[in-house]
């Protein structure tokens, strides 16, 4: 019969003693490895002997290591469609989706099964097949939550739309970090000095609304430049730049003048 391969790290003829089969299992663990007991046959045929012969049975090795072994053989449980679900909804939340984080807590057994090779093989592409880009969940991760509210003004002046809605749309990472730090996304907005009941019920542009906008502001004397009017009136200019309107700010000072 042909021998089961071992995980390359793993020396050979190890001197194996309770304590190094904890020790060892621990190890496999935090490493982010699957423990059920048909991953280990096939990568670490020597571990799961060793445990048997001191524990009796691989669960009982893997109880003694301090793991819960009923919540590593869930992975069963899971399907891709299922993984894929359950980390967009994670992602709502604002869950921190990082791998160490995911390792870490209760959902351990969906990054296990998730980690599989007949399903994505790494963290990395579950997070990809669920339409999220794990280089924006780290690099938001990595911001203090000032970076974070500089950020929301940021985009307010220019504009944009900060409804939930809309920033699940064109900033998910950003709503997702927010949401985590500060409890939800309107607290965050507050804490960034803004008003979210104006930004709930914000007014619902037409191109008659923002012609008489732009004119209203030709009348009070404020100058029609993008610069000036991003900053007096970003709502305005955000709105005669969205395509279904003009397109750009220029063309609709052009419609409000002709």
């Amino acid at each position: 019969m042909k021998p089961q391969p071992i995980d390359q790290t793993i020396k050979k003829n190890k001197e194996w003693t309770e304590a190094v089969v904890l020790e060892e299992i621990k190890k496999w663990h935090e490493a982010g490895k699957p423990l059920f007991s048909h991953y280990m046959r096939k990568h670490y045929q020597e571990l799961l002997a060793a445990a048997v012969r001191y524990f009796g049975n691989w669960g009982k090795a893997v109880e003694a290591a301090g793991l819960s072994y009923d919540e590593i053989r869930r992975y069963k449980a899971w399907s891709k469609e299922k993984i894929i679900q359950m980390i967009q909804q994670l992602y709502r939340q604002g869950t921190d989706l990082s791998f160490r984080s995911m390792m870490l807590g209760e959902y351990a057994p969906m990054v296990y099964a998730a980690i599989r090779p007949n399903y994505f093989g790494s963290w990395k592409n579950a997070l990809l097949a669920a339409g999220l880009a794990p280089q924006d969940i780290y690099r938001y991760k990595s911001w203090k939550n000032e970076n974070i509210l500089e950020e929301i003004r940021r985009l307010y002046k220019e504009g944009a739309d900060l409804s939930s809605k809309q920033m699940e749309k064109n900033a998910s990472s950003l709503i997702a970090i927010a949401r985590r730090r500060f409890g939800s996304w309107s607290s965050a907005i507050e804490q960034a000095g803004l008003d979210y009941d104006k930004i709930r019920n914000r007014k619902r542009w037409s191109k008659e609304q923002i012609i008489q906008g732009i004119r209203s502001l030709k009348e009070k004397g404020i100058s029609l430049t993008s610069t000036k009017v991003r900053e007096v009136n970003p709502a305005l200019f955000a709105a005669a730049c969205k395509k279904r309107f003009f397109g750009s700010w220029k063309k609709a000072v052009e419609n409000a003048l002709s």
